[in-house]
This record gives C-alpha cells, sequence and structure tokens, in this order.
C-alpha cells in the first residue's frame, strides 16, 4: 500500500527504506517499482520506498536527494538499514537481499549489465549501496554540493 509492505505471516528479516532520487524518470521509475516490489515481498522484508523527485532544470543532485530520502524515511519508521537505489537499475536475482551488513556499508550493484557484469574500475560504489542509519550518521550523508 502506497510503497509500503510488511509480511504478515513472519517476522520480517529486516526492515529496509528503499530511497529512490528522480527526475524526468518516469518510464524507468515505472519499471523499478513493477519489479522491486515483488522482489522485495519474495524476501519477507517490511520495507517502504521513498520516491525523491527533483523539480525544475538545474543540474540534477543525486547526493541531495538521498539525504533528503533518508531524513524523510527516518522521520517515518526506526529503519535496519537504507538502500540507496538509482532508478535505471533493477534486481535480475533474489539472492541479492536487501539487508545491510551490520559492520560495513555494502555496494550492491556489483555486477551490471551495462558493465559486463563487472565494475567499471574497482573505486567503484555507486548505483545501489546499502548503509545501516548509523552508519549513514557517521559517514555525515553525503555533500549536499557533490553534483
Amino acid at each position: 500500500e502506497g510503497g509500503r509492505y510488511q509480511p504478515s505471516t513472519c517476522e520480517p528479516r529486516s526492515r529496509t527504506a528503499v530511497i529512490i532520487p528522480h527526475r524526468n524518470r518516469e518510464t524507468h521509475l515505472g519499471h523499478l517499482l513493477y519489479y522491486l516490489h515483488p522482489f522485495l515481498q519474495r524476501q519477507q522484508l517490511q520495507y517502504g520506498i521513498y520516491v525523491v523527485h527533483q523539480a525544475g532544470n538545474s543540474t540534477f543532485n543525486r547526493a541531495k536527494l538521498l539525504n533528503v530520502g533518508v531524513k524523510e524515511a527516518l522521520k517515518d519508521e526506526e529503519w535496519d538499514c537504507l538502500f540507496l537505489h538509482d532508478v535505471d537499475l533493477i534486481p535480475e536475482n533474489d539472492h541479492n537481499l536487501y539487508t545491510c551488513d551490520p559492520w560495513n556499508p555494502k555496494h550492491v550493484s556489483i555486477a551490471m549489465n551495462k558493465f559486463g557484469y563487472s565494475l567499471p574500475y574497482p573505486q567503484y560504489f555507486g548505483g545501489v549501496s546499502a548503509l545501516t542509519p548509523d552508519q549513514y550518521m557517521k559517514i555525515n550523508g553525503f555533500p549536499n554540493e557533490y553534483w
């Protein structure tokens, strides 16, 4: 209902907020949501999806949108995990669990078809990543002026 779900027959494996920065990508957003909802439900997660839209024509500021999304998500629930998710990346494998590593941030989109299922360069940490709220607070979010 409205981008939120909680399993009715079990305790959820995790409570995951998915934050999606967005602007002018309605087709991508529709595809992602179509696949993401059943994907997350099969994992028996309690989840909330937050689409953070940037209006206007100024340069897209992914970092600031993620900061806003995290702030809004944490007002709603005490989430175990924050998934920061590009709108054009769809998970292909149910074994890609949308849960956090309690010790380290997790790079989730480590194999993408557009990069031949390998990373474009060794330091790449983008696309889809997962952090606990505590990890996010320790890095103080993202720089709002990073474009």
